[in-house]
């Protein structure tokens, strides 16, 4: 078992999924379940050395200002994970959460999003998109070094944003990164900007929603020149066969669903880390409904990318 830190880096981390992910991990790491009934704790994944809950450390960017405590108790109703009695025995390990929290950027995240933002996070409006992306670099950076990590998985939760602009789609990486340094006003969405920023500061990401993210040929080529790691998009939450193989208590609600495939994912991405391999993690394809890098596989052929790679992985 590798017993380092490595931290979970969530944008929109106090959104449901968010939520749902930090009151997972914390009843995980205070051992309040009989058992974790995840997908990465099931047999066939038992021979991979993957990091132990207590090893994880929560953080996360957001343009709002509350907590993970104020956000689960509007929760309670949605599944037992929320009781109030567990809630309260990871009250610590919530507010230590909270204390890693960030102030998220606003760039091309549309009205909607924005009317919801912090004054503090109004004062960002403006900010060029290499400011942003030297901004939350800074703070992953800190995170890292603040909480001696071996490594961060940085986790886009946050709502679904507008499409980024053509121009920009068919860029290599030198030029779009040209684009981004000299840029007044941003051609991609926060989720692309987000994915910069974790992979050139030599963090895996992870686009869970339906937003751009990673998913363009200019992010392979990024990924390559960091050595880092992505994948993505638009996460499972539904009851599909995958979710049928967790415990009850993980399959209640969308959010719930969510968060453990968020957690899952985490556990996963960090084992290919350590692997020291980099580009498309296409073996997390089951996670996602459309997956990066697998879109003409249908769902028996993605489970089966998962088991292969943990047979690889079970070898070495």
């Amino acid at each position: 078992m590798n017993n380092g830190r490595f931290g979970i880096w969530l944008i929109g981390a106090w959104g449901r999924i968010g939520t749902a992910t930090a009151a997972g991990l914390a009843a995980l790491q205070g051992r309040f379940f009989d058992a974790a009934g995840l997908v990465s704790d099931l047999p066939q994944f038992a021979r991979l050395d993957l990091v132990d809950w207590e090893c994880f450390v929560l953080g996360g960017h957001e343009i709002r200002r509350t907590s993970y405590r104020v956000e689960a108790r509007s929760l309670l109703t949605s599944s037992p994970l929320f009781a109030a009695e567990r809630l309260e025995k990871t009250a610590f390990t919530l507010d230590a959460f909270d204390k890693n929290v960030r102030t998220g950027t606003l760039i091309n995240v549309g009205a909607a999003i924005e009317s919801l933002a912090t004054p503090a996070t109004r004062k960002t409006r403006g900010e060029r998109p290499r400011t942003a992306i030297e901004r939350i670099m800074i703070d992953l950076r800190e995170f890292r070094v603040s909480q001696t990590l071996e490594h961060v998985i940085v986790v886009n939760l946050a709502s679904t944003e507008a499409p980024a602009t053509p121009e920009a789609i068919g860029l290599t990486w030198p030029e779009l990164a040209r684009v981004l340094d000299q840029a007044e006003r941003s051609p991609l969405p926060a989720s692309t900007l987000y994915a910069a920023a974790a992979m050139q500061a030599g963090c895996s990401y992870i686009n869970f929603t339906a937003s751009l993210g990673s998913d363009l040929p200019a992010f392979g080529e990024l990924a390559a020149a960091t050595g880092t790691l992505h994948m993505g998009r638009d996460g499972e939450t539904n009851e599909t066969p995958l979710t049928d193989l967790r415990a009850p208590l993980w399959r209640d609600c969308d959010s719930v669903r969510g968060a453990a495939s968020v957690l899952d994912l985490a556990r996963f991405a960090e084992r290919e880390h350590r692997r020291g391999n980099s580009g498309l993690m296409t073996f997390l394809s089951p996670f996602f409904k459309c997956p990066m890098g697998t879109e003409t596989d249908d769902l028996r052929g993605r489970l089966a990318r998962l088991e292969s790679w943990a047979d690889d992985v079970s070898r070495e």
